[in-house]
């Protein structure tokens, strides 16, 4: 008798359970943007470093932090190309690492396309966004077990199907959103508002929201307008340099190429950066000791003038003609080829 009515309780909550997520999911997949994407995270971005020995001297490898992500379009590139990138740059993360690991351990033999951020380029390797990016990617890439990997191969059929798996809109996700006032001496979490979507090859697009909603553009805003603008590592700048110098010359004496690029910004970014990073002591210097071509986006009247709905990061359309300058701008200089 208790087993048949365990078994009813069982089932009475597994009905639920499923009905529950079916609404979920229709809500969700009724609205175009919140369609289902791929977490961000240390698996798919290890496999794609996996894939990087089996490149050929005519593919690119794009690294560096959230603008050369979000900002160039991998499948544009591909359709104008015939390569589609291999995308391993990290949302606020450094590449110090990543581009270390590139040069000094892999095979690869291409392009890098470099994107620099100055707030995490010009940063030392020992703190902040490079630390974490050598412990949780880089050292994740080379330590990851079979379980692991097994654990990803099953997770990437669950992960871009199912919308309450999605960090942006799962259950606690969305509950961290609600506008719900600090108490006293305890402040909420940063509230980062929706932004992007991304695909299994590690292509990002902004969603339409972002592109148009003011005050999601406001609120993200409101996090990077932090109290104090200033370049913690400045007097670092000669150690920094000469990681990415020396690394530059050294993947050029392999074969290879870089070229650097500076995405366009606008806001307080536009405002304090040259401040902070005056371009002929970095950006110039950069270009002048490594050798190598470097492409920023106040030189070129196609994205000089571009508008970032949220300062720092470009919408869909602009993304797409900063990608067909940069694609123009290398097959000039006869850094890639076109099919």
């Amino acid at each position: 008798m208790n087993h048949n009515i365990n078994l009813r309780s069982f089932l009475i909550a597994l009905g639920l359970a499923l009905g529950l997520l079916a609404v979920y999911e229709w809500h969700f997949r009724s609205v175009e943007h919140w369609a289902p994407g791929y977490d961000n995270n240390a698996e798919l971005w290890a496999y794609w470093r996996g894939q990087v020995d089996a490149l050929s001297p005519d593919d690119v490898v794009i690294l560096g932090s959230s603008r050369g992500h979000f900002d160039i379009n991998i499948h544009l590139w591909d359709s104008i190309t015939g390569h589609r990138p291999v995308m391993l740059a990290i949302p606020g993360g450094s590449p110090y690492y990543t581009f270390e690991d590139i040069v000094e351990r892999s095979n690869f033999k291409g392009l890098i396309v470099l994107s620099t951020a100055p707030g995490l380029f010009y940063t030392l390797g020992a703190s902040g966004g490079a630390m974490w990016v050598k412990s949780d990617m880089v050292d994740y890439f080379y330590k990851q077990t079979y379980a692991q990997k097994f654990s990803y191969w099953v997770y990437q059929w669950i992960d871009p199907w199912f919308a309450y798996t999605d960090p942006d809109i799962n259950l606690r996700s969305l509950i961290n959103r609600l506008p719900l006032p600090n108490r006293d001496s305890v402040e909420n979490p940063t509230n980062w508002p929706p932004m992007v979507r991304m695909d299994r090859y590690r292509g990002i697009r902004m969603i339409p929201e972002m592109e148009t909603d003011t005050a999601l553009q406001s609120r993200q805003t409101r996090i990077w307008d932090r109290p104090e603008w200033k370049n913690e590592y400045a007097d670092s700048v000669d150690v920094i340099l000469g990681h990415y110098v020396n690394l530059a010359k050294k993947f050029r004496a392999k074969g290879g190429n870089v070229a650097f690029i500076r995405p366009p910004v606008t806001g307080q970014y536009l405002k304090h950066e040259p401040e902070m990073f005056p371009r002929a002591q970095y950006w110039d210097r950069l270009l002048r000791e490594s050798g190598c071509k470097g492409y920023h986006f106040q030189d070129h009247p196609d994205t000089r003038d571009m508008v970032p709905p949220e300062w720092s990061h470009l919408n869909r359309r602009d993304a797409d003609i900063y990608t067909r300058t940069i694609i123009a701008l290398l097959q000039k200089d006869q850094l890639i080829t076109t099919k």
